[in-house]
């Protein structure tokens, strides 16, 4: 569904309109209202300070610097309390369409309404008091997006969709998480049902457990894809319609276990099929479609082209050191391995690192360094290998707002070296803010 920043206008309004009638009826919580935006323009000396757009991969070098696209989210909630002890939540989030028009959404710097679409992106409801513990949700959500390297706008797992669950729920002294999440092909249709060639019906069907130990939580998840079937230059081609991943997590207070001013995550995943490639620890999402994964499968309408046979694993760690006179330093390394059945071998690791200076008053000068190297060779016996690596200097403004918010505005200036490509300059602006 598409909006119009007028109907938007008009959604809120509506809300906040109808919230007044309920109130006299029912015992609320109020009303909240969440977002998220980044706004700005880069440039490359290269292509004579025109637009650059997706100069290189974030989520392996680093964003800072070389994060040429623009994003923005508004969450509107309803919240009610029942007089026999239940509470419910009702989310909605608007956001940019980047499946159907990314490439305004994301990299226009027109300040006109037509610039962008606006889609619902979540629409979903929460119920606390339904079971004993924990929290029961159904709807279409942003689902385990919380695993996030905000560094690399990293998402390491992503299994939004369309579902429902229950969250926290207290399992011999656990906490637990199970659903279900149906997922398809945001960008239109691409596999085939029976006797409908290339029709839009064919969704993949996901259930996934976690459990929280405390300082190690587990993730697993199964999913089912029927028909995955392509049509490649006319002859159909048969990819694997199952498929599962793990995913576990460690979360450390201290770096590297050497000292306690600061933190540190380790994060190791495995999948087959399914589970495997693009699709690692996610589902059928944009995101997903694009993320670091398998470099034969990204985009949407080959990322569910993974074999039964195929196989992922990926290893990251990363997290932050902070000094005592307000310097702090943020890593991340992480790499992906994938063994595949009928195609050779693909990999890549990388490496980052933001050491962030403050400067007296709002002003900091952040600085990031990243690198990263991919190799791959196919079953014919054909190799390649690929590396980068970029050095950013940012000086940042930031405000607080002394409720956790703390908006910035950032002047960017990037050396970016790819293989086998002359050197680029890349300078920018970029405003940066959740509330």
């Amino acid at each position: 569904m598409k909006l119009s920043q007028i109907s938007l206008a008009c959604l809120m309004a509506g809300l906040s309109a109808a919230s007044s009638n309920v109130i006299a009826a029912e015992n609320t919580q109020g009303f909240e209202f969440h977002g998220y935006f980044r706004a700005g323009a880069l440039y490359s000396k290269n292509d004579d300070y025109k637009r650059s757009a997706f100069p290189a991969s974030k989520e392996r070098l680093g964003r800072l610097g070389i994060e040429s696209d623009n994003h923005f989210e508004l969450a509107l909630q309803k919240n009610f309390d029942t007089s026999d002890g239940k509470s419910i939540r009702i989310k909605t989030r608007a956001g940019a369409d980047n499946a159907q028009s990314g490439g305004k959404n994301q990299l226009g710097t027109n300040a006109d309404a037509a610039n962008g679409s606006i889609g619902l992106i979540e629409t979903f409801v929460e119920f606390d008091g339904v079971t004993e513990t924990g929290t029961m949700w159904g709807g279409k959500r942003f689902y385990g997006k919380d695993n996030y390297i905000f560094m690399t706008d990293f998402f390491y797992t992503d299994m939004s969709g369309t579902g429902v669950g229950i969250e926290g729920i207290e399992l011999g002294g656990n906490k637990w998480d199970f659903a279900y999440v149906a997922s398809d092909n945001a960008e239109g249709g691409y596999y085939f049902a029976p006797g409908q060639g290339g029709k839009y019906n064919n969704t993949m069907h996901s259930a996934h457990v976690g459990v929280n130990f405390g300082s190690f939580e587990l993730h697993a998840m199964g999913k089912y894809l029927p028909d995955n079937i392509a049509d490649e230059n006319g002859t159909d081609v048969t990819y694997a319609d199952s498929g599962f991943d793990i995913t576990g997590i460690y979360h450390s207070d201290t770096v590297f276990g050497l000292s306690d001013k600061g933190f540190t995550k380790y994060i190791a995943q495995a999948g087959q099929g399914l589970g495997s490639g693009q699709l690692l620890g996610g589902t059928i999402t944009t995101y997903n479609a694009w993320k670091p994964g398998y470099g034969g499968a990204e985009g949407p309408s080959n990322m569910k082209k993974m074999e039964s046979g195929d196989i992922s694993a990926r290893a990251l760690i990363w997290g932050g050191y902070f000094f005592e006179n307000g310097v702090s330093i943020f890593h991340s390394i992480q790499g992906q391995y994938n063994d595949l059945e009928n195609r050779g071998e693909d990999k890549w690791a990388s490496a980052m690192v933001r050491p962030t200076f403050p400067l007296g008053g709002s002003w900091s000068l952040a600085t990031e360094a990243g690198y990263q190297y991919n190799e791959w060779d196919n079953a014919a016996g054909e190799a390649g290998d690929f590396s980068a690596y970029k050095l950013t200097i940012a000086p940042t403004v930031t405000v607080g707002t002394g409720f956790g918010p703390a908006p910035e505005i950032r002047f960017l200036a990037t050396y970016l070296k790819k293989q086998d490509v002359d050197a680029d300059l890349l300078v920018g602006i970029q405003a940066d803010m959740w509330w």
